[in-house]
């Protein structure tokens, strides 16, 4: 009988930390279309559920503007009261239209945004979300960014940044070396043209994650 009660207590503890978890991530969700930017709810609800199975301490992402990833990420590491996410993005047209010809219509659209006014939207939402504690601002390019993490340091990685054929190609190949064997990396508009080639070298390098990818757009790979 002793041993009946003491599962019957763990399984009800268990069963309401997990509910806890889902009323936290509808929660969150919720105000998910708020947060500026382009991560929809189906994305934003697969990283949260990838931080709720993993419990990373280190996370990453390339690519934050208004920070729409970067909300469902740091929320979730809220609520484990863990770990950190280091949002990587000089807010600055340079880097952004690098690589694209002035008649791209993604350069056309990039040098049109006022992206200081876009950085303090964003340090603004951090604020108003509670999420400055697990979330370091780097304002600088993903390449002045790479000397901070050691190799095999990053539990989640997170490439969104400047979709240029080089530029893509260059987040994978520079940051690949700092994911932990086991780790994550997302890959953001993996359906695009200019990223083919950043993708195709994730697929030769590491493990896709089908059954938590968004196909075709956003991919999930693990590093073996």
């Amino acid at each position: 009988m002793k041993w009946i009660l003491t599962f019957l207590f763990l399984a009800t503890r268990f069963c309401s930390a997990e509910l806890c978890w889902e009323d936290y991530k509808q929660h969150t969700l919720a105000h998910q279309p708020e947060i500026m930017g382009w991560c929809t709810l189906e994305k934003a609800e697969k990283m949260m559920e990838l931080i709720h199975d993993t419990h990373p301490q280190l996370c990453v992402e390339i690519g934050v503007f208004g920070g729409s990833s970067i909300y469902p990420t740091a929320a979730a590491l809220r609520f484990f009261k863990k770990g950190v996410v280091y949002a990587i993005d000089p807010w600055a047209h340079q880097e952004c239209l690098e690589g694209y010809s002035s008649t791209d219509v993604n350069a056309l659209w990039w040098e049109k945004v006022d992206l200081d006014e876009v950085y303090r939207y964003f340090n603004g939402m951090l604020q108003h979300y509670n999420l400055i504690h697990f979330c370091s601002v780097l304002r600088m390019s993903s390449e002045n960014a790479l000397g901070r993490f050691q190799n095999e340091s990053i539990d989640v990685l997170h490439i969104d940044g400047n979709h240029s054929e080089e530029a893509a190609l260059s987040d994978v190949q520079m940051f690949l070396p700092k994911v932990k064997k086991g780790g994550y990396i997302w890959f953001d508009d993996a359906n695009w043209s200019t990223t083919r080639k950043a993708v195709s070298y994730l697929r030769e390098q590491c493990i896709l994650e089908t059954d938590r990818s968004i196909i075709p757009a956003c991919l999930l790979f693990r590093k073996p």
